[in-house]
């Protein structure tokens, strides 16, 4: 009997199912037949839109994995590509199953990858639709990678004995296109994912260099600066001193760009409260003490921030102790504020 090798075409979004993707390729190639999908192409157009159609058309399968995401959407339809496909699909009669992440999966996978990449954010109403006419038909729930894999190996020798599919047929050169179908497959989904981690170096890049959550006082929003200082009340013969309390105001960023460049090496947090108070002695006009309260509310600020970081360590003599030093994102932002410029 000649053994058919089905095509498989997989849908779904990319961002938030990477590792669910390359497992249902990987659990197609093992059965022996071949895996196609969105890492050929690039989904934005009318003209690659139907580029896609064509695929599924010359599938024998459509595979849909649907996580937390409702995925990129459509100009004209305003559907998503993965629910056009998915309805492309079942109108051309195509052979079709799906696998849903279950909700244990989802909060796992948020855990690692945050809420924002596995959960939709925008299209809520459009994701809840098509989930709803997804679980309308047979589905196969997973919670994990081994569930997909395991859901593709069963369907697809039901699919063989339940419908008569064309399949590929090995001859003379059959088998050298089912192989270099693998391989641009695979050589497709590497490209796909080096794309994507140059995309996430290029937004920890961007973070670094600029944003600032918006939620948080910083550029030209104002602190006050609360210290005391000693005053001599006495005279020559018979000096006596007293604590007088001092107030200023100063903007967050001002206070960061005074402070950051004594932060450039790391240093234990008792120096750096010390060195906190000589760059705002000549703002405030003479030397003062800040508060432990108060400088701990401004460490934890610009940590929050992304601008430096504290932690503790062990200390030479065997103790423990805190130090402070500047990010990443805190010494881009001292060089870039600070740097003398060309005129």
């Amino acid at each position: 009997m000649v053994k058919k090798k089905l095509q498989v075409f997989i849908s779904s979004t990319y961002i938030d199912l990477i590792d669910e993707r390359q497992s249902a390729v990987q659990a197609v190639l093992d059965s022996g037949h071949i895996p196609a999908g969105m890492e050929l192409f690039k989904a934005g157009n009318e003209t690659q839109l139907d580029t896609i159609y064509k695929w599924i058309d010359n599938s024998d399968v459509y595979m849909l994995i649907l996580g937390g995401r409702y995925g990129s959407v459509e100009e004209k339809s305003q559907k998503s590509y993965t629910r056009l496909e998915y309805e492309y699909a079942i109108n051309k009669g195509i052979p079709v199953f799906s696998v849903v992440l279950d909700e244990n999966f989802l909060k796992e996978k948020a855990c690692l990858l945050g809420e924002d990449r596995i959960y939709e954010q925008k299209n809520i109403d459009g994701y809840s639709n098509f989930k709803d006419f997804v679980l309308s038909k047979i589905v196969r729930m997973v919670n994990d990678s081994k569930d997909i894999m395991l859901a593709v190996h069963s369907t697809l020798v039901d699919f063989l004995e339940d419908y008569d599919l064309i399949g590929w047929v090995r001859a003379n050169d059959s088998e050298a296109n089912t192989l270099l179908l693998t391989q641009i497959n695979e050589l497709s989904i590497e490209n796909k994912q080096l794309h994507e981690k140059n995309s996430k170096l290029l937004d920890e890049i961007n973070l670094i260099q600029s944003t600032f959550d918006s939620s948080l006082a910083f550029e030209g929003e104002s602190t006050t600066i609360e210290g005391t200082y000693t005053e001599n009340i006495g005279n020559n013969v018979q000096k006596q001193y007293r604590d007088r309390s001092i107030e200023q105001d100063i903007t967050w960023d001002k206070m960061f760009l005074l402070w950051a460049p004594y932060l450039t090496a790391t240093i234990n947090s008792i120096r750096a409260k010390g060195q906190l108070e000589s760059a705002l002695r000549d703002f405030v006009g003479r030397r003062f003490r800040i508060k432990d309260n108060l400088f701990q509310k401004i460490k934890i600020q610009y940590s929050a921030l992304g601008l430096l970081k504290y932690y503790e360590a062990p200390t030479t003599q065997g103790s423990t102790a805190e130090f402070i030093t500047l990010t990443p994102k805190g010494t881009k932002y001292l060089i870039k504020n600070t740097a003398v410029k060309n005129n």
